[in-house]
């Protein structure tokens, strides 16, 4: 009996499900089913996971935020806090042990590495490098021997480090016009330099990690820049923090990077023999340097590295 009232109750609900005679025997209302706690939660679980799953659709993510930034509102953003930095230097406050000084460097060097990786490219495990074609006078003592042609490769310092110094030489040499060796000290080689960039730095930016050891390229005085120096010794004390002045001991130098090739090829020690030492009036004594080339780490082309600019190979007039 129960199976065929289980029978005639299937077919009953067959007919109404499939659209049968009309005249069928519809099924009986029953009272709705109280909804357990469990059931809720799963309900309002799925309810929270479909809102979850839209909000992730939507929302666009940490990347996609950084690289909306464009170089030009970049560039806005970081010449408004290099005005900044400028303002509290010109105030004389020791800016190594004020609080609102390190702020405000510590925003003007995060700044100045989202602008580099926006203009020269984003390489976090390789650093930059600076090649200097230099030409040799007649007036050098070997002229005759080895010519007037000689180069220089600088890789610029990690911008985790020194991202003002380095993005700074960078902008030099992607603008440079000119310039020449023309102090022969017994401790460095100093530049001159012209390019666009004409200002010094905004402050002296420098690192513990990376000191003015021989070989090293710094930015001359104080403030630093654009002018800039080979150290042909160690200068980690004579060019760093607390030097050449006694208000102030933890300023120093800025320094830029290292030299990679001139140093063991005899080319530093070259620029060494200029007839005379300290400043040479005589330009004829200098050591020109007639182009700069700007490499970036691509993985490319010799030794890993691409030329991303040249400056033009004729010097201008004064």
């Amino acid at each position: 009996v129960a199976a065929l009232t289980k029978a005639k109750a299937g077919a009953a609900v067959g007919n109404v499900r499939g659209g049968g005679d009309s005249t069928a025997a519809k099924p009986k209302r029953t009272a709705a089913k109280p909804k357990l706690a469990s059931d809720a939660a799963a309900s309002s679980s799925s309810s929270q996971s479909q809102t979850a799953q839209k909000v992730e659709v939507v929302e666009p993510s940490n990347n996609a935020i950084v690289h909306q930034k464009s170089e030009k509102e970049a560039a806005t953003i970081r010449a408004d806090l290099e005005k900044q930095v400028r303002e509290i230097k010109a105030t004389g406050v020791i800016m190594e042990a004020d609080e609102h000084s390190l702020e405000m460097t510590g925003k003007l060097q995060e700044a100045t590495r989202d602008l580099i990786k926006l203009r020269y490219g984003d390489f976090p495990d390789k650093n930059f490098r600076v090649k200097l074609d230099l030409e040799f006078q007649p007036t050098i003592p070997d002229f005759a021997a080895k010519g007037a042609e000689g180069s220089l490769v600088v890789e610029l310092a990690p911008i985790s480090l020194l991202p003002c110094s380095v993005y700074n030489f960078l902008e030099i040499a992607r603008t440079w016009k000119k310039g020449a060796f023309h102090r022969n000290a017994n401790h460095v080689l100093q530049a001159i330099s012209r390019s666009d960039i004409k200002e010094r730095m905004p402050f002296q930016e420098y690192h513990k990690d990376y000191p003015h050891k021989k070989g090293t390229m710094g930015y001359a005085g104080r403030p630093s820049g654009p002018e800039f120096y080979v150290s042909i010794q160690d200068n980690s004390r004579a060019h760093g923090p607390g030097s050449q002045q006694s208000h102030n001991p933890y300023e120093a130098d800025c320094i830029i990077g290292t030299v990679i090739r001139g140093m063991e090829d005899g080319t530093v020690d070259r620029i060494h023999t200029m007839p005379g030492r300290e400043f040479l009036g005589d330009k004829k004594k200098w050591v020109l340097i007639r182009r700069m080339h700007v490499m970036i780490p691509t993985g490319e082309g010799p030794e890993g590295y691409t030329e991303f600019s040249m400056s033009p190979l004729v010097i201008p007039d004064d």
